[in-house]
């Protein structure tokens, strides 16, 4: 098999517990590499800066925007975009926050990184240089804005490796922070502590370690003790609990039918777990919970409702820092997204100042700090929209309707945060960018961290379903096909295929069909991708492994194209004789609607399938952050990975209603812990 392979299980495991510094498995123990400060310390030369400054800069360091673009070229080397540069400059924003239109490479982002604090200390126009904090989405799995680096398993894959799972998250966020640190990132907003109880969520899933608030709230901990080690401040998200919804806030608005009581039994154990062991950072979701909440009114002075918990006083001032005791930073999850931007939750209309401000306003009195991306700085207009936005804010702060303690409130704590990470001083933050890239190059996506992150993935493989014992393969089959989901899968397909084939897992004469059967279509729309070429190596094969791909309730959607691309191959395999092989990539829900699948085999993660995992050849070209969990998975399945995890989640059965719909029971098919070995 690769190289990786070869290095073996005890040995890959020694290359892990060699990156751990003999530190404790749970947070709030860790020493935090500049906590040595008294807080009299802190709080005078806090105080000194806070003292100094103008109102716009008050407002403007509670502001965190995005710059994906500029005059619509994707903003990746700042020096091409001047007029940014000054855009920047005329406020002293509190951060920037990069995505993964930002990002091309290793070296690329590291100089853009040091580029944009660059600039930001050559602002000639503030009472004094205060560097930005620097947050990027870099949780892992499905969430990886840094497409060079190692983009590890993902949350609830590590749920899935039972003994080891605090092990392998305090690694994961280690080599995380290792690799955001090498590039300039001082943030992670990260870890996801969402209890994912709610199997048709939409939005979390395999971001979450459990539906277990325990499991969360410890395997969190060990995360964020890795982030800390390489001083990234971690950001625990979405209070109070994004788990259980069935929309995504980013196109509509989610609400939450629990009482404050059901809150306390579940979704709010890890977070009330962060606040004990010290947590610096929470972000905010965008969630109404009528059964907590006071109604409100909302912009067109009739329509009644509920608003977001980053809206709501009750849920941030008196719940988070009340009754949980939080005096950290408060972040808003992104203000653009639809839950907020869309929701006519204020006087004006949608995109407007008037709109933008008056929702500041409410974010602001609930108790929050920092109000991340009210809008992308993405032109000259955007640029002006923020110039108007940030003196609204001013204008509510000077006639009282914010009080201007709430503004220096928010400000003392994010000036704290960025003293105790080293932040604060900006002979910190300047770099010499040649030997910066010299050392990410290094570090990020290196060998040893994608080493380490085959290991986890391969101790996450799940086996649910293994009738007449089908897996492992034998290397004496003579047809195989394989069904990726989308084309372009195969990348990594192949690459399992080869190594698998190089270590003789499967045999020489054996014939393997690759193909994909989940076809995208000009329309946006989806359709059955079923060659004459596949279907009749379909009826030929001796076994048929298909991926299949879960997000919230998609698989409960008889008329979805992937539902009747399985059941038709089910189907024909079956007919012909064959063993179909159910390779689950993402939410292991799927394995309640493939019950007539011979073996299911769970993996937990379908992004990065299409990059190439194999190492450039070219001196110095970045390596991909690629999927090792589906290549752990068919490792498994032709027997070169032995079966080791466990369900991290509970898995309902699926029942057909008289109308032909699909639900989730509240009957169990597999319990979390359940696996095959």
């Amino acid at each position: 098999m690769s190289s990786m392979r070869k290095l073996g299980r005890a040995a890959a495991i020694g290359i892990a517990a060699s990156m751990v510094l003999q530190a404790p498995v749970f947070a709030g123990e860790t020493e935090y590499p500049i906590q040595n400060m008294t807080e009299t310390e802190k709080s005078a030369d806090v105080e000194d800066i806070l003292s100094g400054m103008s109102l716009d800069e008050k407002i403007s360091q509670m502001i965190i925007p995005a710059i994906r673009s500029w005059d619509g070229n994707k903003v990746t080397d700042l020096n091409e975009a001047r007029q940014l540069k000054e855009a920047l400059n005329r406020h002293q924003y509190g951060g920037i926050i990069l995505f993964g239109d930002n990002v091309t490479g290793t070296g690329q982002v590291v100089r853009l990184v040091s580029d944009l604090q660059e600039n930001n200390l050559e602002n000639e126009d503030v009472s004094t240089h205060i560097p930005y904090l620097t947050p990027v989405d870099q949780e892992g799995g499905i969430v990886s804005r840094l497409t060079t680096g190692t983009r590890m398993t993902g949350s609830m894959a590590i749920g899935a490796t039972g003994t080891y799972a605090a092990q392998n998250a305090r690694l994961t966020g280690e080599i995380i922070g290792e690799e955001m640190k090498a590039v300039g990132f001082n943030v992670d907003f990260a870890p996801d502590i969402d209890v994912n109880s709610n199997p048709a969520n939409p939005v979390i899933g395999t971001r979450s370690f459990s539906d277990d608030p325990d499991t969360v709230s410890a395997l969190s901990a060990a995360y964020a003790e890795g982030l800390a080690e390489n001083n990234i401040v971690a950001t625990y998200k979405h209070f109070p609990g994004h788990g259980d919804t069935g929309t995504d806030s980013h196109i509509g608005t989610a609400t939450v039918e629990k009482t404050y009581d059901e809150l306390q039994e579940c979704d709010l154990i890890p977070f009330k777990a962060a606040i004990d062991n010290g947590a610096d950072m929470i972000m905010t979701a965008h969630i109404t919970l009528p059964l907590v909440d006071d109604e409100v009114t909302f912009g067109d002075g009739k329509t009644t409702g509920y608003y977001p918990a980053t809206m709501s006083k009750k849920l941030i001032t008196d719940i988070l820092r009340g009754d949980l005791g939080f005096d950290g930073v408060v972040v808003a999850d992104a203000l653009e997204m639809d839950a907020i931007r869309t929701a006519k939750l204020v006087p004006g209309e949608e995109g407007s100042v008037e709109y933008g401000v008056g929702i500041a306003e409410k974010v602001i009195n609930a108790g929050v700090d920092i109000l991340l991306i009210p809008t992308d700085l993405m032109n000259k207009e955007a640029a002006a929209y923020y110039d108007d936005y940030i003196s609204g804010i001013s204008e509510l702060v000077e006639d009282g309707t914010i009080p201007g303690e709430r503004i220096d409130e928010s400000v003392t704590r994010i000036l704290e945060l960025k003293e105790k990470y080293g932040i604060l001083d900006p002979e910190e933050v300047v770099t010499d960018q040649d030997e910066a890239v010299r050392n990410a190059e290094k570090i990020v996506g290196s060998d040893e961290h994608h080493a380490v992150e085959m290991e986890i993935a391969r101790q996450a493989v799940t086996m649910l379903k293994n009738d007449d014992d089908v897996l492992p393969l034998s290397d004496s089959l003579s047809d195989i096909v394989i069904l990726g989901r989308m084309s372009g899968e195969e990348n990594t397909i192949n690459y399992a295929v080869d190594n698998l084939r190089a270590d003789g897992w499967i045999g020489r004469d054996t014939d393997i069909t690759v193909d994909y059967y989940y076809q995208s279509n000009d329309d946006g729309s989806y359709t059955f991708h079923y060659s004459d070429e596949t279907k009749e190596a379909v009826k030929k094969a001796g076994t048929v492994i298909m991926l299949s791909c879960t997000y919230g309730s998609s698989v409960l959607d008889k008329g979805a194209a992937q539902y009747e691309a399985i059941s038709t191959v089910i189907e024909d395999t079956h007919a012909a004789g064959g063993k179909f092989v159910l390779l689950s990539d993402n939410l292991p829900y799927d394995a309640a609607r493939y019950q007539d699948a011979d073996a299911i085999i769970l993996a937990y993660m379908a992004s990065g399938l299409t990059m190439d995992p194999a190492k450039p050849e070219a001196e110095g070209a970045d390596r991909m952050a690629y999927n090792a969990n589906v290549i752990a998975a068919l490792e498994t399945i032709f027997g070169g990975n032995k079966c080791t995890g466990t369900l991290p989640v509970n898995v309902p059965a699926v029942e057909e209603k008289e109308d032909g719909t699909a639900v989730y029971t509240d009957s169990l098919l597999y319990e979390r812990g359940f696996g095959l070995e």
